[in-house]
């Protein structure tokens, strides 16, 4: 079996649990043992979408990565934690109140490539460490600004205390306000918090987070658990879906083999770049043109 499952991954539960539902459901739907890998971890206190590659879709990792995320997120000011988000411990207090009106003046300070330094609790390695296990030892790791791309950050209004967001309605808390973020693989929301907090004069953590798309995959679409355990077979999508805006180029019939060896052939109507190779209706993989002769990238 290969394709993808579009899961909404509940608070409370890691995204290696998630994948370990869904290889066992689908072990008891075709009685045989499933490979299977998330694209994206997304923390435990978080939800949201999380894509889920079975077999040989696993293999279309580095593709699906570099693709575009969007976010909802609740950032509360006046409160900041060593971890950013609310599982950590208060390191700072302030007693400004933010307004609405002091927040859109400043987002688009943070459109477009900048430079963000990541939190101390992350996964960034440092001399062979992760950063979050030198600060559980108390320990300030030496991090360095990594560049980020945010393509869009837009202030959600709330009507009083309340906020809808894609997953229902929340309440705020007093300084909490909700936002959503449109930005490139990498990005750290936590830090964004702590630096939109700086720019407000004031400190601030990721209260919520929930992660309404990753590349094609978008929360509309996706199924929980739940449903994906009542017919798992029937959310199975097909393994060409991250790659329905990549053009494609149709491999003759009678050389399949040949170009499946690894003998480079040269073909007259290739596109450009990169593209997806199709027999038939089955996608064989992602190739490239090189000088008029089709190089796999990704062979499925």
């Amino acid at each position: 079996m290969k394709g993808f499952i579009n899961l909404i991954k509940p608070i409370n539960m890691s995204s290696s649990f998630a994948v370990s539902k869904v290889k066992k459901a689908l072990s008891v739907a075709t009685g045989e043992k499933q490979k299977a890998g998330h694209f994206g971890t997304l923390d435990p206190k978080a939800s949201g979408v999380i894509p889920i590659a079975i077999g040989n879709a696993t293999r279309l990792f580095d593709y699906a990565q570099d693709k575009i995320k969007v976010y909802q997120a609740t950032f509360k000011f006046g409160v900041e934690t060593d971890t950013l988000d609310s599982e950590g411990q208060i390191v700072a207090t302030d007693d400004k109140r933010i307004t609405e009106d002091d927040i859109p003046t400043v987002l688009s300070k943070f459109v477009g490539r900048i430079e963000q330094l990541p939190p101390q609790y992350s996964a960034k390695s440092v001399n062979g460490k992760r950063a979050y296990e030198l600060a559980r030892e108390g320990k300030v790791a030496e991090l360095k600004p990594k560049t980020v791309e945010i393509y869009d950050f837009k202030f959600i209004p709330s009507n009083g205390n309340k906020v809808i967001l894609k997953d229902g309605e929340h309440t705020l808390e007093n300084n909490e306000f909700a936002f959503e973020i449109t930005c490139g693989s990498g990005t750290y929301i936590r830090a964004l918090a702590r630096d939109l907090a700086g720019e407000l004069g004031t400190v601030g953590f990721m209260s919520s987070l929930l992660r309404v798309q990753s590349g094609a995959f978008k929360i509309e679409d996706a199924v929980t658990i739940e449903e994906f355990e009542q017919n798992s077979l029937s959310c199975v999508l097909p393994l060409d879906f991250v790659l329905k805006d990549e053009e494609i180029f149709e491999l003759p019939r009678g050389c399949e083999k040949q170009v499946l060896n690894g003998v480079v052939l040269a073909f007259d109507d290739m596109p450009k770049g990169t593209f997806l190779v199709k027999l038939g209706e089955e996608p064989l993989g992602i190739a490239e043109n090189a000088q008029g002769k089709l190089k796999f990238k990704v062979r499925f």
